[in-house]
């Protein structure tokens, strides 16, 4: 028996996962105190669940941590959509990676801003010399790199993540030059990759650009307009990853 989590961070995004999975699940709470529910699907040998964690890093690590000491885990997904930090992406394009990036855990200091892995600490320029602040998923059973989507452009690369929502150009530019080319900004991927390793369990992001690379002030606008429609790409890629791991 094997179990994979899908965690979306939004209503939109995991009313469009729930929709497009169907009718046949149970419903599992997991904490009543802070309302957090798992639907629970079943597919001979292999459970599927979903869960709602609330946006942002706090959220999703603290609901994230409280369905791992409940349940044996095997597979964890972040499911939902981000924000481009490159101009290539488009619209409704995913972006999927086993590696993250946070981009507001930093030490800075007088020789410079240097980024770090949750938890961990750098107090001098020393320190600083060939660390890699990357948060790489264990290795897991279930591999992406050949998913396919002919309706969806699917891009592997390393996300960035932070608790801001990023609504600038500018701010947008900044984060892809300082996290090693990220091409897609969420506000949960740094607290799941983080929990998921403490908890020795492999992990995916899965995300769909809801909002482009602009230099016009139109980012929030994207956000707003394009978070439903976003959302059904992430459900309809999701579908694929169900069946890579069905297979597996």
């Amino acid at each position: 028996m094997s179990n994979l989590l899908f965690i979306c961070a939004l209503e939109q995004e995991q009313n469009a996962l729930l929709e497009q999975l169907g009718q046949g699940y149970k419903i599992i709470t997991v904490s009543e105190k802070l309302s957090l529910q798992c639907y629970h699907y079943s597919y001979a040998q292999h459970n599927v669940f979903v869960c709602l964690s609330g946006m942002g890093n706090v959220n999703a690590g603290t609901k994230l941590a409280l369905i791992l000491e409940r349940s044996a885990i095997d597979q964890i997904v972040l499911l939902g959509v981000g924000g481009a930090l490159h101009c290539d992406l488009n619209i409704g394009d995913m972006v999927v990676s086993n590696q993250v990036i946070q981009h507001d855990y930093c030490s800075s200091l007088d020789q410079g801003r240097f980024l770090m892995k949750p938890g961990e600490l750098i107090l001098d320029e020393h320190s600083a010399e060939n660390y890699d602040p990357v948060l790489i998923s264990l290795p897991s059973s279930l591999s992406l790199d050949h998913l396919n989507e002919q309706t969806i452009t699917i891009y592997h690369s390393i996300i960035a993540s932070g608790s801001e929502f990023v609504g600038n150009a500018t701010r947008k530019q900044q984060i892809h030059k300082q996290c090693q080319g990220a091409l897609l900004v969420d506000m949960e991927a740094s607290a799941i990759a983080s929990i998921a390793k403490q908890y020795n369990t492999p992990f995916i992001i899965a995300k769909t650009v809801s909002d482009k690379l602009h230099s016009d002030g139109n980012i929030s606008n994207d956000f707003v307009k394009f978070l439903d429609s976003a959302s059904k790409n992430a459900a309809i890629v999701a579908q694929h990853i169900i069946a890579l791991y069905l297979k597996g």
